[in-house]
């Protein structure tokens, strides 16, 4: 069995990378971006095959799909972060649509019908009306912001793909999630870094950060990688887009209240105005039912080991 990974070298996908090569005996194949860093496969890089190529030109993606013939895609490759779809909108739908498209037609070029696990996010839906109501898949799409967007138009085209062409798709939203390896510019990481410095400087425990009311579905990306795995074989005839999300919902204050528990530090806020964004979702929040139900997946690591695992990352540092 031949699985390929886009964005391999990232955050989800080598988490992902560490689940195949550790729990099966697939052949594992990457993309990576040209001249990505492969810092957090550096492990696996001998036994992976790995490509360079932008997703957004179409003829190196079509010569991978050609060489490797993979029995699973996992298209997990995009731009990722909220803000920077503000600043780089053109970008951002570039790599998260346009390259998503490639994908989809390289596969049809080149003949194959491996299935294709095509990562979107839970911030399609937009705002959580209020609890307990919860979005399903059936909820209606309200993107709210750029990165959103781009994700809601794969997520459809995927979709017309699999209804309209037959090709073999699963669509996966996930909801916030974390862990090692996350980029300091998403909430977790940059206060486990804040924290890390504060204990290595002495200096004042203040945290910087934006707004720090909003609520949100965190999972821990381990847990989500399995749930990437399990759909890349799950059938998929009567139910083809899944929400994959914890149900534990935190603010970011709460958020802020564990890693004082866990630090032994008594943390202030100041707002970085910096941070802080024109229209912030204040609680986005998933029901993965039909995930358990289907695949029986359910989250297996605690919020609380994913922030002390992330903070001994960036004492590491």
């Amino acid at each position: 069995m031949k699985v390929l990974i886009t964005g391999i070298g990232g955050f989800a996908g080598s988490h992902l990378v560490d689940l195949i090569r550790s729990t099966t005996q697939y052949e594992v194949y990457g993309i990576l971006r040209n001249g990505e860093k492969r810092d957090n496969i550096a492990e696996h890089e001998p036994k992976l095959g790995l490509f360079e190529c932008d997703i957004a030109d179409f003829q190196p993606v079509f010569q991978v799909m050609k060489d490797v013939k993979p029995d699973i895609v996992f298209h997990l490759a995009g731009q990722p972060f909220v803000p920077s779809s503000f600043e780089h909108t053109a970008e951002t739908f570039k790599v998260n649509v346009i390259g998503s498209i490639n994908i989809l037609e390289a596969v049809k070029a080149a003949e194959i019908s491996p299935r294709i696990v095509v990562v979107t996010s839970g911030e399609v839906y937009g705002e959580t009306d209020g609890l307990p109501a919860l979005h399903t898949e059936k909820s209606v799409p309200r993107p709210v912001n750029p990165y959103a967007a781009s994700k809601t138009s794969i997520d459809y085209i995927a979709q017309t793909y699999k209804t309209f062409e037959g090709m073999n798709i699963v669509v996966a939203r996930p909801f916030n999630h974390t862990g090692p390896r996350q980029r300091p510019s998403f909430i977790c990481p940059s206060i486990a870094r804040q924290i890390a410095q504060i204990r290595k400087t002495g200096a004042d425990p203040v945290l910087r950060l934006g707004n720090v009311k909003p609520r949100r579905d965190f999972t821990d990306v381990r847990d989500v990688a399995r749930a990437y795995l399990l759909l890349g074989t799950v059938p998929n005839k009567e139910h083809f887009v899944f929400n994959v999300c914890s149900g534990h919902i935190y603010s970011i204050e709460e958020i802020i209240d564990l890693y004082a528990k866990l630090s032994g530090i008594k943390l202030r806020v100041e707002v970085d105005r910096q941070r802080l964004r024109g229209y912030d979702i204040q609680l986005l929040a998933g029901d993965s039912t039909l995930l358990r139900n289907v695949t029986g997946w359910v989250p297996r690591i605690p919020l609380e080991q994913t922030l002390r695992e992330m903070l001994d990352e960036w004492m590491a540092e």
